[in-house]
């Protein structure tokens, strides 16, 4: 529209100027097919878990207006108290003041004054312009540039749009009435009852019913802030699309992605692309992140990290489930868990970790299902189902379990690890309990009995409590470490002294029964404990050795 850039002369005087040099004044618009919705924008964040984003809108343009077709109609004068007429650089020019009115088919617009070019069919309006084409809008401004035949629109100073729920304010606005697209490239504000809504740009394609904001996009609602790249939202399919760098802060929580979308009329969101969801001490990474607010449920898929700084815990897995309402997770494939301590820390993989609280809601809990494997500098373990306590840092293994210390290997139907920050203090070996330390590659120094309890000092084991059944097998040795033979002894009870992991002392507490065999005399394969079972190959030697299957060795 270069012919509005001319040099023109205002109505007001001789004054010449362009469209960097005018007059101040005020421009109204009003019509019902603006393509800016009717619209109420707000965006909601569920707490701790995952983010929660309401975008609502609704259309406010006629169903005529996107079936608008291109043809040209002259723009008629109808009234103006005062008219004159001349031409500028050949250009005929009529001046119009006072009570200023056009008509274009059914839109009307009134001004205080307005330069009228008839062979171009254009107007350049100044002073409390108003455009009608309905009455659920109004947008006014300091200044209107509109060209009949490409019903092309500019407002620009001071440009405020308002309908019944939403005010836009802006520097310049523009509007293609045919394409029904209106943008403004400048920056422009939103606000409703409750929010507000500032970008660089913004725009609103009324044919395939996109909205976009962009650049420096700021979403402000009492209850959080927001912040993207980009923000798209469509009319029709009620989806909210981020794009680029995009940041939700509340009172409590924090939540960073890089692309993602919300369905405002499902109430489902999903981010992607570097997200993380930050509540309190609780981290959430994923390589994109799921929620459905109706069903209070979300879910994580690829590169998952959940983190608590307080409780020094990582779960590391690809894909997981979080039951909002239930405080309860779900998180399997390749799944690493990191419990860090002042001392070390304790490693544990499984196929699937569950982690939920007790009941007094306090407390965390982790479950560990099928091929279960823990790793510490002073201890290991594996089963096929583990839970790891917080009240107590207990570690209850079942279903096969096998737990090793230092030179020893414990068995049992149920083996309880009592720990603190990631010491063990105590053992329970409960039902078929056995214990196996290896003295050379065919002798095992072996302990049996139905109930056993293992103390520890400092991480080392002192003392063994057998108690019912108890039966040993013990290779003695000379002073230069020589065997000399192997002691088989039975008793109901039994006690075990250890120091060094080497056995100084056994007492037989009830009606033991002991044999020594000559060392000479002695096959190593006939003294074994019914119930032998050594499990070395199971045992994982570190961190990375952790998600290495090995072959479990058989009862």
């Amino acid at each position: 529209m270069s012919y509005m850039e001319n040099a023109i002369q205002s109505p007001e005087g001789a004054t010449y100027f362009s469209l960097g040099h005018r007059p101040k004044c005020e421009t109204i618009f009003q019509f019902s097919n603006f393509p800016i919705p009717n619209a109420t924008i707000y965006i909601y964040v569920k707490k701790c878990f995952v983010l929660l984003m309401i975008l609502s809108a609704t259309n406010a343009f006629a169903q005529k207006g996107s079936q608008v077709t291109v043809k040209k109609t002259k723009i008629e004068i109808l009234n103006a108290d005062l008219f004159t007429a001349e031409k500028i650089k050949d250009v005929e020019v009529r001046k119009l003041k006072g009570n200023v009115q056009f008509k274009q088919e059914d839109m009307l617009m009134f001004c205080d004054s307005a330069y009228f070019f008839g062979e171009k069919n254009s107007i350049t309006a100044y002073s409390n312009v108003r455009i009608t084409q309905g009455d659920s809008m109004t947008l006014t401004g300091n200044r209107l540039d509109y060209d009949g035949d490409k019903k092309y629109a500019i407002v620009k100073e001071n440009v405020v749009l308002q309908d019944r729920q939403m005010t836009l304010t802006t520097d310049r606005l523009d509007y293609e009435m045919n394409k029904k697209v209106a943008f403004y490239l400048n920056g422009g504000t939103i606000t409703d009852a409750e929010n507000r809504l500032t970008s660089k740009r913004g725009y609103y394609h009324s044919k395939s019913h996109d909205l976009f904001f962009r650049k420096d996009v700021e979403l402000i609602n009492p209850e959080y802030t927001m912040n993207c790249d980009t923000l798209q939202y469509n009319t029709v399919s009620r989806k909210a699309f981020f794009h680029g760098p995009t940041t939700i802060q509340s009172k409590d929580d924090y939540i960073y992605c890089e692309t993602g979308w919300y369905h405002t009329e499902k109430n489902i969101a999903q981010f992607g692309k570097n997200a993380f969801l930050n509540s309190g001490s609780q981290y959430l990474y994923g390589d994109s992140l799921y929620y459905n607010k109706k069903k209070s449920f979300g879910k994580a898929v690829g590169n998952i990290r959940v983190k608590d700084t307080l409780e020094k815990l990582l779960i590391e897995g690809q894909y997981a489930e979080h039951f909002i309402d239930k405080r309860k997770t779900f998180i399997t494939k390749d799944v690493l868990v990191t419990k860090a301590s002042e001392n070390d820390s304790l490693f544990m993989t499984g196929d699937t970790i569950r982690s939920a609280y007790d009941s007094t809601g306090k407390y965390r809990i982790l479950r560990g299902y099928n091929h279960v494997r823990v790793y510490n500098k002073e201890f290991q373990a594996a089963c096929d189902s583990l839970i790891y306590s917080f009240i107590d840092s207990t570690i209850d293994l079942r279903i096969d379990p096998v737990f090793w210390f230092g030179a020893y290997q414990t068995t049992a139907e149920h083996i309880l690890v009592h720990t603190k920050n990631n010491k063990v203090n105590q053992v329970d070996l409960n039902q078929k309990s056995f214990i196996l330390n290896k003295e050379d590659t065919l002798r095992y120094g072996q302990v049996k009995g139905r109930n056993m309890v293992a103390h520890f000092t400092d991480n080392q084991l002192r003392q063994i409590d057998v108690n019912g059944n108890g039966e040993s097998i013990y290779y003695a040795r000379d002073d230069d470490s020589a065997y000399i033979g192997v002691n088989k002894i039975a008793s109901s009870n039994i006690k075990i002294y250890v120091k060094e992991q080497k056995v100084t002392r056994i007492n037989f507490i009830q009606d033991p029964d002991a044999v020594l065999h000559p060392i000479k005399e002695a096959n190593p394969l006939d003294f074994r404990l019914q119930g032998f079972r050594w499990r070395a190959a199971e045992r994982p030697k570190n961190v990375a050795d952790l998600r290495r299957q090995p072959a479990v060795v058989k009862k």
